[in-house]
């Protein structure tokens, strides 16, 4: 079985390290944004506020780490793009270049983007 999942924070490498854990034979492959797929995000404020003085100490996985770690492969700097459900297939780009990749089992696991009151984002429990 192939796995992809895009989105390589929280939810995507804990969702690609359990599909590991469940088939060590599955074949897992990340795509992530970032050079970064897991950094502790309550550590944020503290940064933010100086009391951790470098980005890098919120690192708490490399890529080459992760995947020593759990048989995943990680792929980073690159955007998914688009998503072809029928022939089960991802479009990405990487430094400008565009590439395909395949999968038996989509994960989407890129987060969400937070929204200010009074912006109207699809509907909302005061809307009813």
């Amino acid at each position: 079985m192939k796995y992809l999942v895009i989105g390589g924070v929280a939810a995507g490498t804990k969702a690609a390290a359990k599909l590991k854990r469940e088939d060590r034979s599955a074949e897992v492959k990340i795509l992530t944004k970032s050079e970064d797929i897991s950094y502790a995000g309550c550590g944020l404020p503290y940064y933010v506020g100086g009391l951790i003085p470098s980005r890098e100490e919120l690192i708490v996985n490399t890529p080459q780490k992760y995947s020593g770690l759990t048989g995943a492969q990680v792929v980073t700097g690159c955007e998914a793009v688009s998503v072809d459900v029928k022939a089960k297939k991802v479009k990405a780009v990487k430094d400008g270049k565009a590439f395909y990749e395949t999968y038996d089992k989509l994960v989407i696991a890129t987060g969400a983007v937070p929204f200010g009151i009074g912006q109207r984002q699809g509907r909302r429990h005061s809307d009813r």
